[in-house]
């Protein structure tokens, strides 16, 4: 049986009727071709099946195409748009660039053990939300000149580039929301994680119910594991606190959810017998009864502006100190704050 000979980039040259450094600017986008030049090296390539090789090239260059992305919650909506921004920034790179998809859960050791994976693979860089905890080992890869950036969540003592919302103006312009609205009796239902968005919103929201003169009853504060069923029995110990809050600010989507549900297990009507708002809006939040008065975070622009930096430090574009990016969110008003108790009906929305 005869063995088929391996197609070079010899051969795709030859049939294109060009140079190989020619199909090799192409192959790689590395250096302005003419459109007619680049159908005819595409066509040449389809009709040999010329395949590059992948292992040479990532040797000769020092680069492998591949870069991880580490998520705190893979069943957070959040992050799926988040990745979402991640990908099609690496597409718009061209077929140069696959993704290593890692889901932490949160969890410092889990977060360890997938960095030691993803450094297992020769990866180019690192876009991750970082669970917090690991601070040594990725300052370690820093030093070591690996392109990491951080994306949802600052991480003190780590010198990498970093793509954020405003959390504490957006957490302070909510809750300055619900103040307007002539609730008094906030309650807070806070998820149980380390993550800086947290932090910075609980301190945000702590700022203006300050501002306004409120004090914050301890019994009116509660944190939970950041799931649906924790916060639900969590928002379910807020409903039994005496007085009861008027209303609660959630820190995180599945708070907002928790906390909706069990008012809805208890037979209560949100907004009437309490208003709830939160973070992160979702595609279906208008068929949600009642629908959610939240801040819209940026999720898919946080991940293309990560992305972007991560490819500019790998390319070499961007050098020199890191760059701290703060992107603006969106306050949209809907039924649950109990806006439209008090105005004519309808979804408002207003910058944060």
């Amino acid at each position: 049986m005869r063995k088929e000979l391996m197609v070079t980039i010899k051969d795709v040259a030859l049939k294109a009727g060009v140079s190989t450094a020619t199909v090799s600017h192409v192959i790689n986008e590395s250096r302005a071709v003419s459109i007619e030049t680049k159908k005819k090296v595409r066509q040449a390539i389809m009709a040999l099946r010329y395949r590059p090789d992948g292992i040479a090239r990532s040797l000769r260059v020092n680069q492998t195409g591949t870069i991880a992305v580490l998520i705190a919650d893979v069943t957070n909506p959040f992050f799926a748009d988040f990745v979402r921004g991640v990908e099609d920034t690496a597409h718009r790179r061209g077929e140069r660039y696959n993704l290593l998809l890692c889901n932490t859960e949160e969890n410092a050791e889990r977060e360890r053990r997938a960095i030691e994976l993803v450094l297992e693979r020769r990866i180019d860089g690192i876009v991750m939300a970082p669970a917090g905890g690991n601070e040594t080992l990725l300052e370690e890869l820093v030093e070591s000149g690996l392109p990491l950036v951080f994306g949802d969540r600052r991480l003190k003592g780590v010198a990498a580039d970093t793509v954020v919302a405003n959390n504490f103006e957006a957490a302070a312009g909510l809750a300055r929301h619900l103040i307007s609205l002539g609730h008094r009796r906030i309650g807070l239902l806070d998820a149980d994680l380390s993550a800086s968005a947290i932090h910075d919103r609980v301190a945000g929201f702590r700022s203006a119910m300050a501002e306004a003169g409120l004090t914050l009853d301890p019994a009116h504060v509660v944190t939970s594991a950041s799931n649906i069923p924790a916060a639900t029995a969590a928002g379910s110990v807020l409903l039994a606190a005496s007085p009861r809050p008027e209303a609660v600010f959630c820190t995180n989507n599945f708070m907002t959810l928790g906390m909706v549900q069990a008012l809805q297990e208890q037979g209560l009507d949100c907004p009437k017998d309490m208003a709830v708002v939160g973070f992160d809006d979702f595609p279906w939040a208008t068929a949600f009864r009642p629908r959610l008065t939240v801040v819209a975070q940026p999720a898919y622009e946080i991940g293309r502006e990560a992305a972007t930096l991560l490819f500019d430090r790998i390319s070499g574009r961007r050098t020199g100190p890191t760059v701290q990016m703060v992107l603006d969110t969106t306050l949209v008003v809907r039924d649950s704050c109990g806006a439209n108790m008090k105005q004519p009906s309808g979804s408002l929305s207003s910058p944060a």
